[in-house]
Protein backbone atom coordinates (compact mmCIF):
# COMPACT_ATOMS: atom_id res chain seq x y z
CA UNK A 1 0.00 0.00 0.00
CA UNK A 2 1.54 3.61 -1.00
CA UNK A 3 0.38 6.63 1.67
CA UNK A 4 -2.10 9.10 -0.97
CA UNK A 5 -0.66 12.46 -1.04
CA UNK A 6 -3.02 12.93 1.96
CA UNK A 7 -1.59 10.76 4.58
CA UNK A 8 2.31 12.02 3.42
CA UNK A 9 1.31 15.76 4.09
CA UNK A 10 -0.23 14.91 7.59
CA UNK A 11 2.80 12.98 8.82
CA UNK A 12 5.69 15.70 7.69
CA UNK A 13 3.53 17.88 9.35
CA UNK A 14 2.70 16.00 12.54
CA UNK A 15 6.74 15.62 12.38
CA UNK A 16 6.90 19.35 12.38
CA UNK A 17 4.85 20.08 14.81
CA UNK A 18 6.89 17.73 16.77
CA UNK A 19 9.73 18.77 16.62
CA UNK A 20 8.92 22.77 17.42
CA UNK A 21 8.09 21.16 20.66
CA UNK A 22 11.44 19.55 21.27
CA UNK A 23 13.34 22.58 19.79
CA UNK A 24 11.75 25.41 20.55
CA UNK A 25 11.27 26.89 24.27
CA UNK A 26 8.27 28.23 25.30
CA UNK A 27 8.05 32.16 24.98
CA UNK A 28 7.96 32.38 28.57
CA UNK A 29 10.91 30.63 29.34
CA UNK A 30 12.99 33.02 26.68
CA UNK A 31 11.66 36.33 28.35
CA UNK A 32 12.69 34.91 31.90
CA UNK A 33 16.13 34.22 30.25
CA UNK A 34 16.31 37.30 28.65
CA UNK A 35 15.52 39.41 32.19
CA UNK A 36 17.54 37.30 34.15
CA UNK A 37 20.56 38.03 32.07
CA UNK A 38 19.86 41.86 31.88
CA UNK A 39 19.34 41.92 35.82
CA UNK A 40 23.15 39.90 36.03
CA UNK A 41 24.27 42.66 33.77
CA UNK A 42 22.79 45.58 35.69
CA UNK A 43 24.61 44.15 38.95
CA UNK A 44 27.85 43.21 37.23
CA UNK A 45 27.82 46.77 36.48
CA UNK A 46 26.50 48.27 40.59
CA UNK A 47 29.51 46.24 41.54
CA UNK A 48 32.07 47.82 39.26
CA UNK A 49 30.66 51.66 39.36
CA UNK A 50 31.15 51.23 43.46
CA UNK A 51 34.33 50.47 42.85
CA UNK A 52 35.47 53.15 40.26
CA UNK A 53 33.55 55.92 41.79
CA UNK A 54 36.10 55.50 44.71
CA UNK A 55 38.78 56.50 42.13
CA UNK A 56 36.98 59.27 40.50
CA UNK A 57 36.51 60.99 43.89
CA UNK A 58 40.29 59.98 45.09
CA UNK A 59 41.41 61.52 41.67
CA UNK A 60 39.41 64.99 41.78
CA UNK A 61 40.52 65.38 45.92
CA UNK A 62 44.10 65.02 44.96
CA UNK A 63 43.15 67.45 41.86
CA UNK A 64 41.04 70.11 43.31
CA UNK A 65 42.03 69.73 47.00
CA UNK A 66 45.94 70.38 47.86
CA UNK A 67 45.93 73.20 46.51
CA UNK A 68 42.65 75.08 47.41
CA UNK A 69 42.81 74.19 50.61
CA UNK A 70 46.17 73.25 51.16
CA UNK A 71 44.87 69.69 52.59
CA UNK A 72 46.81 66.44 52.24
CA UNK A 73 46.14 64.02 49.21
CA UNK A 74 44.56 61.23 50.01
CA UNK A 75 44.82 56.92 48.43
CA UNK A 76 42.02 54.64 47.05
CA UNK A 77 41.02 53.45 50.84
CA UNK A 78 40.50 56.65 52.16
CA UNK A 79 38.50 57.76 49.14
CA UNK A 80 36.38 54.32 48.85
CA UNK A 81 35.69 55.27 53.22
CA UNK A 82 35.08 58.52 51.88
CA UNK A 83 32.46 57.21 49.54
CA UNK A 84 30.87 54.74 51.63
CA UNK A 85 30.13 57.51 54.08
CA UNK A 86 28.89 60.21 51.58
CA UNK A 87 26.55 57.13 50.73
CA UNK A 88 25.28 56.58 55.06
CA UNK A 89 24.95 60.47 55.21
CA UNK A 90 23.01 60.93 51.99
CA UNK A 91 20.72 58.10 52.60
CA UNK A 92 21.36 56.07 48.96
CA UNK A 93 18.83 54.28 47.87
CA UNK A 94 19.91 50.82 46.83
CA UNK A 95 18.92 50.42 43.08
CA UNK A 96 16.47 47.26 43.13
CA UNK A 97 16.59 45.10 39.53
CA UNK A 98 14.60 42.33 41.27
CA UNK A 99 11.29 44.04 40.40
Amino acid sequence: MEPTKESKGTTSQKTKERMSVYFQKPDAEVEKEKTKKENDIKRGAEAAANFIRPLVLMLLWNWIMPGLLGVATIGYLQAFGLYIMSRILFNHEDVNYDE
